[in-house]
């Protein structure tokens, strides 16, 4: 029996303002343009009614495209991440199969191309892991059955062609013949014929033409795979040190790339070499410490099986290592991120030998010397320490507030989850309410509306908000003016909104500024956010007529406004978008055109299901005689064609 996902169609209704409202005109004209070039590949569809493709772009990419209550979302493994042109060019290729009447696979939820999409961006993309099994098992099958003779030809034949193949073809023979030294020799002085291009070669010449460590690679795999584990660790210790030299030419990161794929050699060689555990964990945990610039890939050795008599060992080293920093004896370990991140890999260590009673007074120790108090918190609530924790919490946001904000802002954060999970929602009220008075966004704004509601206090709570918005009226007056009448009591225990939230204990009175009043950008959010077109309209006039509207303009989108007040005020979105769009066609380029077509559909659809298509007739025929020489805006709007996607 089929499911109503299966019976009901809703990608059928969507029409090409569904699109582009969803992705952006941008990303809606290139995944059009990805569709046309046939990039969508294995497009499936799950029981559920979601779509995943492959879609071949800079890389080959999988999305998954969801509907729910009519709304589009896409999550995929490209840079983006989500809602991008590669889910477009899905939906517009399925939506051209079933038009054509082709019938899409269904597949389950424990598909790999699924899990594939659902994993979301990685910077190493990796082939789904059912496709390459099977791929190198019927390969190997197929080997298997030729003689030694035509494996021979099979070889030769390749390392003439490929030049890779013959170097590490070349490189074996020559490691048979024991030559080590010599390959480890040209491995060394390609790096350095590779380095010195790179360090001396000017940034234009450099991005289109950049060095290849292909070779380096081959040689690094060929001493591997002869049995010469223990030689790449010192080379891979020089490529990190000799990367550090030459990060500042890599803007783009490709060089980094370049050389994870021969760290990932090195990582291997490391599981395989001579030396005893906890030396090969020193070893790991030291490259992991020379990566300054996020180059290496999350390497798989902490996931082997050691013994806790080797996490011991490796744990009483790392000590030794981190002692010698205190006495300023090993820079390695003295910085700050590289400081945390090893005391990060010694309580691990700590953890899996068995040692926890050790773990909180590091933690204590590094919080105190270090500022890292999230660490701390975090080991105690995961031993069960809730009170204690909350003791550090509070102690940690009165040291940080003024010189480290991210850290109280992360420890402020761990508060809050801790008070939702105990339903307390008047205490997560009550610090939502003072982080938004403190730093009005419409973050803030949504989470304080979230726990006032599950308080039943939204209503005053708003309220105040609102008024603050709009008149620059700290409630905190209330505050100070007792402030100032009980010089003894102490700001933290006063309450942001006296008689309505509780005090957290928290409140820092001196960080709540007064501000500049009305704050047009965010009143106009919140009334989009709430589905309010009159508010909506008011604040958008309001900022027409402000001296420092400009500086608004970065914070808002006019594009939202409008599709807020398209119902009601449909002549304001219109001039919205009629604006936006004639600001892009004057750019003269070709991406413009088509980001620019996104609005003129918008109005093109609105004026006809208003009833105004000779209106929509004549502004189409202004814009193509105001601009009859720019060929490529007239083919564009030419192929605007119907508002559904799939004509009824």
């Amino acid at each position: 029996m089929q499911s109503e996902s299966e019976n009901t169609d809703p990608f059928k209704e969507l029409r090409w303002s569904d699109l582009q409202d969803w992705a952006g005109g941008k990303a809606t004209a290139k995944g059009i343009k990805y569709q046309e070039e046939e990039r969508v590949k294995e497009l499936r569809r799950t029981r559920e009614g979601s779509l995943v493709a492959r879609v071949e772009g800079t890389k080959e990419y999988f999305t998954e495209i969801s509907m729910e209550n009519g709304k589009l979302s896409s999550i995929c493994t490209c840079p983006v991440g989500h809602d991008c042109k590669h889910g477009v060019a899905a939906v517009l290729e399925y939506l051209e199969l079933t038009e054509q009447g082709e019938e899409v696979p269904v597949i389950s939820e424990e598909d790999p191309s699924v899990a594939r999409a659902r994993q979301g961006y990685t910077e190493a993309e990796t082939p789904v892991r059912g496709a390459e099994e099977f791929s190198a098992r019927a390969l190997r099958e197929y080997l298997e059955q030729l003689t030694k003779k035509e494996l021979i030809e099979i070889l030769v034949a390749f390392a003439e062609k490929d030049a890779l193949l013959g170097r590490y073809l070349r490189d074996r023979q020559s490691l048979a013949a024991e030559d080590v030294e010599e390959i480890i020799g040209e491995v060394y002085s390609e790096l350095d014929e590779l380095l010195e291009e790179t360090e001396y070669s000017d940034y234009e010449s450099y991005e289109i033409d950049v060095p290849d460590f292909l070779d380096v690679q081959v040689g690094l795999e060929s001493l591997l795979d002869s049995g010469h584990p223990d030689e790449l660790l010192d080379i891979g210790k020089e490529l990190m040190d000799r990367y550090e030299k030459i990060a500042g030419y890599d803007e783009e990161g490709e060089i980094g790339t370049k050389i994870s794929f021969c760290m990932d050699v090195v990582f291997k060689a490391l599981s395989r070499s001579s030396l005893p555990a906890h030396e090969k964990m020193l070893y790991m945990l030291e490259i992991e410490l020379r990566d300054n610039y996020n180059i290496l890939d999350e390497p798989t050795f902490w996931e082997e099986d050691f013994t806790p008599e080797e996490w011991t060992r490796f744990a009483e080293v790392l000590k030794v290592k981190l002692q010698e920093a205190d006495r300023a004896e090993n820079a390695l370990y003295s910085p700050p991120w590289q400081r945390d991140y090893a005391v990060d890999r010694l309580i691990d260590a700590l953890g899996k030998a068995g040692l926890f009673e050790e773990v909180i007074p590091i933690c204590e120790r590094e919080a105190e010397k270090t500022g890292n108090y999230a660490r701390l918190v975090n080991v105690l609530l995961d031993s069960g320490q809730k009170e204690k924790a909350e003791e550090w919490i509070y102690r940690g946001i009165k040291e940080t507030r003024e010189d480290k904000p991210g850290t109280a802002r992360q420890l402020w954060q761990i508060l809050l989850e801790i008070k939702e999970k105990e339903e307390d929602w008047l205490f997560v009220a009550a610090l939502e309410a003072e982080e938004f008075f403190r730093a009005p966004d419409m973050a803030g704004y949504l989470g304080m509306q979230k726990a006032a509601r599950n308080a039943g206090k939204w209503h005053e709570v708003r309220e105040a908000a609102l008024r603050y918005l709009k008149t620059g009226e700290l409630p905190a007056r209330q505050i100070q003016a007792s402030h100032v009448k009980n010089k003894e009591e102490k700001e933290e225990e006063a309450s942001i909104l006296p008689g309505i939230l509780p005090k957290t204990g928290l409140l820092d009175i001196g960080s709540l500024k007064k501000i500049k009043s009305p704050v047009l950008d965010l009143l106009i959010k919140i009334a989009i956010q709430e589905e309010d077109p009159e508010e909506v309209i008011h604040w958008y006039e309001e900022l027409k007529k402000s001296e420092e509207a400009e500086r608004y303009w970065y914070s808002i989108s006019e594009n939202e406004i409008a599709n807020a007040v398209k119902e009601k005020y449909p002549e304001i979105a219109l001039e919205i978008w009629k604006k936006l769009a004639e600001r892009l066609v004057s750019e003269t380029k070709v991406s413009s055109y088509e980001e620019a077509s996104a609005y003129i559909r918008k109005i093109k659809e609105t004026l006809e299901t208003s009833g105004k298509k000779e209106e929509w007739e004549a502004y189409l025929s202004e814009i193509k005689e105001v601009n009859r020489r720019k060929r490529r805006l007239l083919e564009i709007l030419d192929g605007l064609g119907a508002d559904r996607i799939i004509g009824e």
